[in-house]
């Protein structure tokens, strides 16, 4: 028998934890005013006469999340309060320790998070509600980089906070799995000991080989193709319509209704080729993918460091992001456990295509190898989830900068 519904508003931590509960099991797209009045035994008309429109209500649910995140990390700003400096190794612990709380026994709170961030790309309201909360972990993430000893331009540009996000993004989903939690370690180490391989780091790439083969495929796992050629005909502009949706939407907006409305084909067309949701996010991921490694092996991304950025960012140029394709399946995959070794998969081939790129910039690094590669990607695409679609011109500065860190550190390494 269902209660009757309570005629007092709620508090905002009720407000919090009921939004987070509900994101957890259906995504931001089933976080709407009855859901979540039903979840606080209250009537929309009690939560509305409170807070307002939906807006509004996701307006407080943001403040609380503020509050909450100051909560949560005061004691890391402590710590680092008692600190005047901290070793790259320590550093990277500490990062590590709290990625893994906060995608374990936070994980509602993240994927709240990591929801909000993404939705708001395309809602300016929301955008601006979620902004005191992104800033207030970005700061945190900058203080440990400078705390560690990472140039302040660096550190302060939001590429150690992107590379927050999109690892915490993957942690929710695969830290159940060894070889992840190893690779997020030695990623994190390097990090920030200086992004570049130092001179003997045959250590750090026979490892690293070994955990992007432990990370691959098993027989009957949901695979993602790369490099799959797709026709003009009505499968491949399906597939071209589950790419954009999936960039700018996320997959809960992927729906078969949507996808077929997009491609000009009938619903029932469309479902017999892609059965189920899970065909549709790999129709679109092999889209974006397909046309990104066109780009890079034709040489289309050169190491022009005005253009390689936003180019990498935008696959085709035409708003296929793969950085936030991927981003949307890694949070996807919390809810659809099918779909976390695409994630994986995902994770570890984080900076192939960079790779690419930095080998070409000039004057050249020599440090460029595939753990360098993933490490600066992880960065820029976090970072790139915090920026508006069309907020080109805030990526390069943060490329520029990695790119000089990258270099200073490693002239400074010591020669053999």
């Amino acid at each position: 028998m269902t209660s009757k519904p309570r005629g007092k508003a709620p508090e905002a931590g009720d407000l919090l934890a009921a939004a987070c509960g509900i994101v957890a099991a259906s995504g931001w797209a089933g976080l709407t005013l009855r859901p979540l009045a039903e979840s606080l035994n209250v009537s929309v008309t009690v939560l509305s006469n409170h807070y307002g429109t939906r807006d509004d209500v996701m307006a407080a649910v943001c403040r609380a999340a503020h509050a909450e995140e100051q909560r949560l990390f005061a004691g890391w700003r402590a710590t680092l309060e008692r600190l005047r400096h901290v070793s790259a190794a320590v550093a990277a612990d500490l990062a590590d320790t709290i990625i893994e709380e906060l995608a374990v026994r936070q994980r509602d709170f993240s994927l709240l998070f990591m929801e909000v961030l993404q939705a708001g790309a395309c809602d300016e309201p929301l955008r601006l509600a979620f902004a005191p909360w992104l800033e207030e972990r970005m700061r945190f993430c900058a203080q440990l980089g400078e705390r560690a000893g990472m140039p302040a331009k660096v550190a302060n540009s939001g590429w150690l906070g992107g590379y927050f996000i999109d690892e915490l993004a993957h942690s929710i989903s695969l830290n159940h799995l060894p070889s992840y939690r190893m690779l997020r370690r030695l990623g994190l180490r390097r990090a920030f000991a200086g992004v570049a391989a130092p001179r003997d780091n045959a250590g750090d790439e026979a490892l690293f080989a070994a955990l992007f083969d432990d990370l691959e495929y098993r027989q009957g796992e949901i695979a993602v193709g790369h490099g799959v050629a797709f026709a003009a005909d009505w499968p491949g502009r399906a597939a071209r319509a589950c790419a954009v949706t999936l960039t700018e939407r996320g997959v809960s907006a992927l729906t078969h209704r949507a996808v077929a409305a997009e491609a000009g084909v009938p619903h029932t067309t469309l479902s017999y080729r892609f059965p189920t949701q899970q065909d549709l996010v790999v129709a679109g991921l092999e889209y974006i993918i397909s046309h990104l490694l066109h780009a890079v092996d034709q040489g289309g991304l050169s190491g022009d460091l005005s253009q390689s950025p936003e180019r990498l960012r935008g696959g085709d140029g035409h708003g296929l992001d793969v950085g936030r394709a991927t981003f949307a399946l890694a949070i996807a995959a919390a809810r659809m456990p099918a779909m976390a070794p695409s994630a994986a998969d995902m994770r570890r081939r984080r900076g192939i295509n960079l790779q690419k790129i930095l080998r070409r910039v000039s004057p050249p690094i020599a440090g460029v190898d595939a753990l360098c590669g993933q490490i600066a990607a992880i960065g820029l695409i976090g970072y790139a989830q915090t920026l508006p679609p069309a907020a080109k011109d805030d990526f390069v500065p943060v490329y520029d900068a990695l790119l000089e860190h990258m270099r200073a550190f490693d002239q400074a390494s010591p020669k053999p």
